[in-house]
This record gives structure tokens, C-alpha cells and sequence, in this order.
């Protein structure tokens, strides 16, 4: 079903609504306070809203001068009896761009007694007026992709041999990569009914794969999918896969990074709801058999284990609300089995308790290495726990405003509407820096460790802006969730790929991973209910 959304409110009117909540106190992201909340933002180098820093105060000193030159050299000041707070009195007045902000402690006659802190960053523009408008639908768009995606060698290999082909280096990523590929195929088979047949072969023969390789009773990590797996190339030089994708994979292989086997569960759990064959779900069954047994008394579990022995390898923690709370979901609906609904309230207890109370949205991929507090955040996990406040406690106090707070950290920190940042971003192989300023935007970009612009990124914020519009009807988050997603039908090539990376150079093009075009694949067709 396809509604005819007319804005009510023009596009002039949405950007100044936007720009009147980024400049405002009521509607920043939340910020720290001294003795109380955390200072998230230690790490961030740009914003979109209001934001506030955490310099050490002078106990004989009561007033502080905050001093923001901006890229033209414009100079914007004001006192505060604070030296931690808002930017509020000149936010509004600060343009794009880079801004040098020192805060200076004052003497009672009002001179200089001493600079307290100093900080630069970007100042981002806000939603704006204007934004590029969609090529194609967004359906059309998606049946590209698709379309791409199975005329692939990669995936054409299993179609053909039921196991994945050795020339793609992404195939040391098992568990994350075939979870994907077997969900989009079966969103696949849904939307293109003449491709069903293809699609669904594909799926099975995937998911028939990533059991074969999982390891059975008497292995410490039983029925576990792997999360990294070499042995599919027999040869590595000769098939050419000694990439940075296999050298990451290589350094971490005897792990498993315990948010993948959630989404081969829940990948398991769909593939049985369509097939109806049985194997799929006791798969299901047993992956939430083994977060059933391995939980921790704060409700969520150790993030990465050694294959070895069992036994967790750090002292991180899975951040359940992406891939772990979706999964135990749908195995208490798929069963009425209360044990999964209690752990899965568990999940999200823990999510309260944790990262919602200290903003520490940390981020946790495969090929990126963990982090101490507040050094790698992400957009990820706010995002998906901002839907879940939306789909399942909107009728809760507070659970729809905490919702929209942590929509507007992800938009704050993770997207680009017009200019990104100037900085060069180093890229990797000694390659040349990439120039930001032939970046495609508007955008999200991923993470701190990996702070460019990324197809999935893009998508998953635009569908949390959906899911806010759904909840609330705010007719600013459709606009954002559509310009997002038009961007997505704008740098799809004429052979339907949809690139990962948006850096707009031949490397970066070449740095393709299928697992993100289908996220944009799966937001495409969501959002096509709601185009233009």
C-alpha cells in the first residue's frame, strides 16, 4: 500500500523548524553536567544542535568568557556564570563551518584571570531548504539493486555451487554477510515474484552453508555460526583475497563476536517462516538456546569469545538492541515461550540502565578493534533503541520524547546535510587522504573510527526518522527520512549498485560490501510506501 503524503508545512517551513530545535536548549541532545550526567561529546568534532563541553572550573573564579571565531573570523562571545555551558547564546548566529571556541575565567573586575579549555569543531548546517530530489522511486530504485546484486559472481556462486565463492573477501565474514544475503533474498523473492525461485535458492543454499560450518556438540562454542571463516578459499593468493578485509578477518579469527549469531537467528527464523522447512527454526532455537544459557546478571552478554575455550576475551558487552532484542522478539512470537520475553526485557533493561543512561553508543564491528568509553561512537544502536521506544513504549511517559532525543544525538553526530567537515580523512593502504569536499551528501556517516559517508548509514537513520513521523507525525522527520533516502536513488549506478562509500574516488568505489546495499535495499522498499 502506498500513501500520498502532501506535506502540510513547505520545505522553507520544515528547515526553520529544524534549524529553531538545533539552536534551542529544549530540543539539543542531552548534555552533560558536572557531578551528574556524563560528557559524551569528549570525542565529537562536529554539531548540529546546541552543544555544551566539560571544562574544569577555577573555584575562585564565578564568571566565564566564551569566545567562538568562526571560519570567517567572525568573533561571538558571551558570559556564563558556568564554564560548561550551552552555546546557546551564540549558536544561533555561528554559520557553517569551523569554529575555534576558548573559555576563559574571569576576575571579579571582569579581566582575564585564566583560559579553562578550548575546543574546535564543525559547526553543521541543519536540515536545509533544499535538498537533491529522487532520480527514480524508491521501488525502482530497490528492484535495481536487487537486480545487481544477483547478476553478481559473489552471489551467482551460490546459486550455482551452494557454497560462496572463493575470489570474494568478504566471505571470511560468514555469519554476518550470509544473515544478510538470506534475509534480502527473501525480501527479494517478495517484491520481484519472477525472481522468487533464484532468490530463494540462493537463501537455502547460504543458510544450509553457515550450519554446515557451525560447530556441534562438544565444541565450546556448540551451535554458535561462526562470526570470521577462511577455510572457504582453498588458496588466498591465487584467488587474490588477501585484502584489509582478509587481514581483519585473519586477526580475529579463534573469536566470535556475539551480536552475529542473533541476526543468523533471526535470518534462521524468517527463512523458516517462508519455507516452512523446520531445519531453519531448531537452528533458531539453539543459537537462542546458547543467549539463553550465557547471559549475564545485568541482562546482556560478553561481547567477543575465544572459539578456544568459551570463555569472553574482553570485558565489553554486546549492546543488545540492533541484532539481539530483534532476534529473542521474534522467538517469542514464533513460540509463546515467556523465557524469551524475559530475556529479551532483560536486553533492553540493560540498554536503560547502560548506554541510554550514559550515551556511550559504542560502536561494535567485526573488522574494527573495541573501544574504551565514549572513543568509537556509532549510530547504530541509538538509532535502533529510538525505534523500539517508537514501535513498542510510545504509549509509556517520556518514552517518545527519550526517542526523538536520541534521533537528534544520531542526526548531531552522524549526518551531513550540506558540507562535511573539511578535515582530510585518512584512508587506508597509504593511499591518499580522501578530500571531504567531494563527498556525496546529504549522508550518514558510520562511525568515529570510520567517520565517512556509508549507503546503510544513510539508510537506517532515514528509517529511524520514519519510524519517529509513524509515532508522532511530525511531518519534519518524513522530510528527513526522504531526502536520506532520495540521496540513496542518487548515487545508485545505471547497473543498479548502490556504492558503500560515498568518497567519490576509485578505491572508495571499489570498497563494496553487498550486506550494506541490501540495509538501503530493505529502507528503499519501506520508504516506498511513504513516496513522494
Amino acid at each position: 500500500m502506498a500513501y500520498d503524503i502532501k506535506l502540510s508545512k513547505s520545505r522553507k517551513d520544515l528547515a526553520r523548524q529544524a534549524f529553531e530545535e538545533c539552536c534551542s536548549p529544549e530540543t539539543t541532545v542531552r548534555y552533560g553536567v558536572k557531578r551528574g550526567r556524563p560528557f559524551w561529546n569528549v570525542e565529537s568534532t562536529q554539531f548540529m544542535y546546541v552543544p555544551a563541553f566539560h571544562f574544569t572550573a577555577i573555584r575562585s573564579c564565578r564568571r566565564y568568557r566564551y569566545t567562538a571565531i568562526d571560519e570567517a573570523g567572525g568573533v561571538h562571545s558571551f558570559e556564563a556564570g558556568d564554564c560548561c555551558s550551552l552555546l546557546t547564546p551564540i549558536w544561533a548566529e555561528l554559520p557553517e563551518g569551523v569554529v575555534r571556541l576558548t573559555v576563559t575565567a574571569l576576575n571579579e573586575d571582569g579581566s582575564d584571570y585564566a583560559v579553562v579549555g578550548a575546543r574546535t569543531f564543525f559547526r553543521l548546517a541543519s536540515f536545509p531548504e533544499e535538498t537533491p530530489p529522487a532520480v527514480c522511486s524508491y521501488k525502482e530504485s530497490a528492484l535495481k539493486a536487487y537486480r545487481f546484486a544477483m547478476s553478481q559472481g559473489f552471489i551467482q556462486h551460490w546459486l550455482k555451487y551452494g557454497e560462496p565463492d572463493p575470489y570474494y573477501d568478504l566471505n571470511s565474514y560468514p555469519c554476518k554477510m550470509i544473515s544478510a544475503l538470506g534475509e534480502a533474498m527473501l525480501s527479494y523473492a517478495e517484491l520481484c515474484p519472477e525472481a522468487r525461485e533464484d532468490a530463494l535458492k540462493v537463501a537455502v543454499n547460504a543458510a544450509d552453508y553457515l550450519i554446515r560450518i557451525t560447530p556441534r556438540a562438544g565444541d565450546p562454542l556448540a551451535d554458535v555460526p561462526p562470526t570470521y571463516y577462511l577455510e572457504f578459499c582453498p588458496d588466498p593468493e591465487k584467488y587474490g583475497v588477501i585484502t584489509p578485509n582478509w587481514h581483519a578477518a585473519q586477526g580475529h579469527v579463534g573469536t566470535n563476536m556475539m551480536i552475529y549469531p542473533a541476526r543468523a537467528g533471526h535470518m534462521y527464523l524468517e527463512l523458516e517462516r517462508v519455507t516452512g522447512d523446520r531445519r531453519y527454526f531448531e537452528e533458531a532455537l539453539k543459537i537462542g538456546k546458547y543467549f539463553l544459557d550465557t547471559v549475564e546478571p545485568n541482562g546482556s552478554w560478553y561481547l567477543v569469545r575465544s572459539c578456544a575455550t568459551g570463555k569472553p576475551v574482553t570485558n565489553n558487552y554486546v549492546s543488545p538492541i540492533e541484532s539481539v532484542v530483534p532476534f529473542l522478539t521474534s522467538l517469542y512470537e514464533r513460540t509463546g515461550d515467556d523465557c524469551w520475553k524475559q530475556l529479551c526485557d532483560g536486553a533492553v533493561d540493560y540498554m536503560f540502565k547502560t548506554q541510554l543512561a550514559s550515551y556511550n553508543w559504542e560502536g561494535q564491528f567485526e573488522d574494527s578493534p573495541l573501544s574504551t568509553n565514549y572513543m568509537n561512537l556509532t549510530h547504530y544502536a541509538p538509532v535502533a533503541l529510538a525505534k523500539y521506544l517508537a514501535k513498542y513504549r510510545a504509549a509509556e511517559p517520556g518514552a517518545l520524547e527519550q526517542a526523538k532525543e536520541l534521533m537528534r544525538f544520531a542526526e548531531d553526530q552522524f549526518v551531513v546535510w550540506k558540507r562535511p567537515y573539511p578535515w582530510l580523512h585518512g584512508a587506508p593502504d597509504d593511499l591518499p587522504p580522501y578530500d571531504t569536499s567531494k563527498w556525496h551528501t546529504p549522508a550518514g556517516l558510520e562511525q568515529y573510527g570510520w567517520y565517512v559517508p556509508i549507503d546503510s548509514s544513510t539508510a537506517d537513520i532515514a528509517l529511524g526518522f520514519l519510524t519517529l513521523y509513524q509515532a508522532c507525525g511530525d511531518e519534519l522527520y518524513l522530510a528527513k527520512a526522504r531526502a536520506l533516502t532520495d540521496q540513496l536513488t542518487r548515487v545508485q549506478h545505471e547497473d543498479g549498485k548502490i556504492p558503500t562509500h560515498w568518497m567519490h574516488t576509485p578505491d572508495a568505489e571499489a570498497n563494496f560490501w553487498f550486506n550494506c546495499m541490501f540495509e538501503s535495499c530493505r529502507v528503499l522498499s519501506l520508504l516506498s510506501e511513504y513516496d513522494k
